[in-house]
C-alpha cells in the first residue's frame, strides 16, 4: 500500500504545478521550451505514424489463415501490437530526445522552482548550458538500455492475442513511467550538487514515486498539442516539488 500511495503522490504533484507557476511567476520560463517541444512532437508523431502504417500492412500480410475468425483475431492482434509499437516508440523517443534537447531550459525551470519554493540560497549548483546538456545526455543514456530491454520483453507479450496485448500495454506504461520519473527528478538534484551516482541511488530508492511522476508525463502526452507542449515543463516542476520534499524528509529523518 505504501508503494501505491507514493505513486499516487507523484501523479498528484501535477495538480500543484499550475498554482506554483502562478504564485511564483514562473510561467515565462515555460513558453519557449513548450513550443520547441510541440514542434519536435509533431515531427516525431507523423514520422512514427507513417512508419506504423506500413508496418501494420506488412505484419498482416505475413499471416494468412483459412479460418475466418482466427484470421480476424490475428489481424486485430497485429493492429493492437502495431499501435503499441507506435505509441511506445513515439513516447520513448520523445522523452529521451526532447528531455536532452530541452535540458538547459528544464534545468533552468528546476533551478527557478527551487529558488522560488526554498529561496536563492538553497540551490547549491548552477550548471552552464553545456554542462546541463551533457548531464541530461548521460542520465538518459544511463536508463535507455534498461528501458529498451524491458519494453522489448513486454512487446513480445503483445503477440499473444487479448491477454498478451493487455500485459504489454500495462507493462510498457509502467516501465516507461519509471525511467521517465527518474529523469524528471534529476533536474532539481543536479542543482543540489548531487553527482549522477548519488542521483541514481536517490531516485532508485523512490521507484513508486518515480512511476507516479512518469505516469503524469505519459498521461499528458495522450493530450495532443497541449500535452505535447507542457508535459516536459510540467513534469520538471512536479519532479522538482517531489524531490525537494524527499530531500527535506532525509534531513529530518
Amino acid at each position: 500500500m505504501k508503494a501505491v500511495s507514493e505513486a499516487v503522490s507523484g501523479l498528484a504533484a501535477y495538480r500543484r504545478v499550475p498554482g506554483v507557476l502562478i504564485r511564483h511567476g514562473l510561467w515565462p520560463y515555460q513558453m519557449l521550451p513548450a513550443f520547441i517541444s510541440l514542434l519536435m512532437s509533431v515531427t516525431l508523431f507523423f514520422g512514427f505514424y507513417l512508419a506504423a502504417d506500413g508496418l501494420a500492412g506488412w505484419l498482416d500480410g505475413l499471416i494468412q489463415l483459412e479460418t475466418a475468425w482466427l484470421d480476424k483475431t490475428i489481424t486485430v492482434s497485429m493492429a493492437v501490437l502495431t499501435f503499441l509499437i507506435l505509441l511506445a516508440g513515439f513516447i520513448f523517443v520523445h522523452k529521451h530526445l526532447v528531455l536532452i534537447v530541452l535540458s538547459p531550459f528544464l534545468g533552468k525551470i528546476a533551478e527557478e522552482t527551487v529558488k522560488a519554493v526554498k529561496g536563492d540560497e538553497y540551490a547549491q549548483s548552477e550548471l552552464t548550458f553545456g554542462q546541463s546538456l551533457m548531464r541530461s545526455t548521460k542520465v538518459n543514456l544511463l536508463y535507455v538500455i534498461r528501458e529498451l530491454i524491458a519494453n522489448g520483453l513486454f512487446l513480445v507479450c503483445g503477440i499473444i492475442p487479448v491477454v498478451g496485448s493487455m500485459i504489454s500495454a500495462v507493462g510498457m506504461f509502467v516501465s516507461q513511467s519509471k525511467f521517465l520519473g527518474y529523469g524528471l527528478m534529476d533536474f532539481p538534484l543536479e542543482h543540489r550538487g548531487l553527482t549522477l551516482r548519488e542521483s541514481d541511488a536517490f531516485v532508485k530508492a523512490r521507484t513508486p514515486l518515480s512511476i507516479g511522476l512518469g505516469a503524469g508525463y505519459m498521461l499528458l502526452m495522450f493530450i495532443p498539442i497541449i500535452g505535447w507542449m507542457f508535459a516536459p515543463t510540467f513534469g520538471t516542476v512536479a519532479g522538482t516539488i517531489k524531490a525537494l520534499e524527499e530531500l527535506d524528509k532525509e534531513r529530518t529523518a
